[in-house]
């Protein structure tokens, strides 16, 4: 994988889903022939997500941060889940940037180590934190969960088996000048 002022660039294969999050918008990335370019739009500086997922795996989430340069990314390789009749939901919870009035300003500012999600379904609730870099992942047995985040409803997740739902929290907002 190789990311670039403007865009990120790599090949992938097995019928791999690719997307991008940028701090407003999570947005599918095309692959054709193995192959993805996409732009990401990210103000350098700031970080974006990317999300690859593919039904029966675990998914590989990479967070980055936009440069004035081009870098090169790890290569990514997704396992097999050890419990086909579960799903798994991943994200990763944020501080977006917005604004700007000479430069806009678009990407994420800060992710959150630690934090705790409550995933609730029928009564019953799971728990999981975020690792170093804001990410989660929990593999749930199908069904639709309420997602609880600092006290408050942060939203419902569809999880579906062998498959991967991605759901990012907000918390808080950088506005730019």
């Amino acid at each position: 994988m190789h990311i670039t002022p403007d865009d990120i660039q790599g090949s992938i294969s097995d019928n791999a889903v690719i997307t991008i999050f940028d701090g407003t918008a999570l947005k599918n990335v095309p692959v054709s022939n193995g192959k993805f370019t996409e732009a990401h739009g990210i103000t350098p500086g700031y970080y974006g997500v990317l999300f690859f997922t593919k039904e029966g795996s675990y998914p590989e989430t990479i967070l980055f941060k936009a440069q004035d340069r081009s870098m090169k990314g790890d290569s990514v390789s997704l396992k097999s889940l050890k419990d086909a009749g579960k799903g798994v939901l991943t994200g990763v919870v944020y501080k977006p940037v917005t604004g700007g009035k000479l430069r806009e300003h678009k990407g994420i500012f800060q992710t959150f180590k630690g934090e705790k999600i409550h995933l609730v379904k029928d009564s019953v609730s799971r728990e999981t934190t975020t690792d170093d870099k804001g990410i989660f992942m929990i593999e749930l047995l199908p069904g639709e969960y309420e997602i609880v985040f600092n006290g408050r409803n942060a939203g419902k997740a569809l999880i579906e088996k062998g498959k991967t739902t991605v759901k990012n929290i907000q918390k808080g907002v950088v506005l730019k000048d």
